[in-house]
């Protein structure tokens, strides 16, 4: 049996420490590793590896069973082995978290606004179009009308027609008129985007991952270099952490942000984290992690574009 790292049990009680549900990091797996390495994988690596972060078998095999209940999950049976795969309702939701996850530069801000007010929508369609337009940054400006400083519409496209409610909702751009108005929009945004909640969690964040990606980040002997496992482990943990703050992060333009923002501290860690992890959790993901044909293929393409080019 092998030995247990110090940054291993540091990893699993951070785990258990914040409650994360093995459900969530099922999907967190799923998005950040099994799309980029042939999208399947066998239910045995998958319980293997999230056993690494605490979660016992009938864990995983529950999360997996909801996940598939819920259409997240498409499974295929071979003899007496399952293997998983993102269903295309879930590429959809995850092509959506990725934009912002791997984000590189945010663009120039042109001062545009997207104003989204949900003129038609049915009573039992509300509450998931909400969800939707909050997890892409959009917020209640005032009363029936959801805002984001953002005249890219692409996620916005696709959540309308994927809902069905490109009829049913008004879209429209508009900007502020003058000085005065920029002051009073930010303080808008300030009270209304709960920003003094979100920045105590990025802080919370910060001083975490500040202190446990030390030895990823430092020059240390190659006897005391993180492992493969570790590598893998502290990504996963990472990008989990990260997803789960940018839930609550509008992802606002600079001119409506507090100066030194935190959140862009948090991202320049997690990018700078991430590409010091890439190549030797690849390692552990080709060697220990199995779909219908043997070991995880090498990641696709797409995978090294993240976070403006990885190594």
């Amino acid at each position: 049996m092998a030995t247990v790292t110090t940054l291993e049990k540091a990893i699993k009680k951070r785990v258990s420490d914040s409650n994360i549900s093995c459900r969530s990091m099922v999907v967190t797996v799923f998005g950040d590793v099994v799309s980029q390495h042939g999208g399947w994988i066998w239910l045995g690596s998958l319980i293997n590896t999230l056993g690494l972060m605490g979660y016992d078998d009938r864990s995983v095999r529950t999360a997996v069973y909801r996940l598939v209940q819920s259409d997240w999950l498409q499974v295929q049976k071979i003899g007496r082995r399952s293997y998983y795969c993102f269903t295309d309702n879930a590429i959809s939701h995850y092509e959506k978290a990725a934009r912002r996850i791997y984000a590189g530069k945010q663009p120039p801000w042109d001062g545009s606004w997207t104003l989204v007010a949900p003129a038609f929508v049915a009573e039992d369609k509300k509450d998931e179009l909400r969800k939707s337009l909050v997890w892409q940054g959009f917020d209640t400006l005032v009363t029936g009308m959801y805002a984001h400083p953002s005249s890219d519409r692409t996620s916005l496209d696709e959540t309308l027609c994927e809902q069905g409610l490109k009829t049913d909702v008004v879209v429209m751009s508009a900007k502020t008129e003058d000085k005065h108005s920029q002051e009073a929009m930010k303080q808008l945004v300030k009270n209304r985007w709960n920003l003094d909640e979100l920045e105590q969690g990025y802080s919370d964040f910060l001083r975490y991952y500040q202190r446990k990606s030390q030895p990823f980040t430092q020059r240390l002997p190659a006897a005391e270099k993180p492992s493969a496992t570790e590598c893998f482990l502290m990504r996963i943990l990472l990008v989990h952490e990260y997803r789960r703050m940018l839930l609550r992060d509008p992802d606002l333009p600079d001119a409506m942000l507090p100066k030194g923002w935190v959140g862009q501290e948090a991202h320049k860690l997690v990018k700078h984290l991430y590409k010091r992890l890439a190549k030797q959790s690849i390692a552990f993901i080709q060697a220990d992690l199995d779909n219908a044909e043997g070991p995880l293929p090498a990641p696709e393409s797409s995978f090294y574009k993240r976070f403006d080019g990885l190594p």
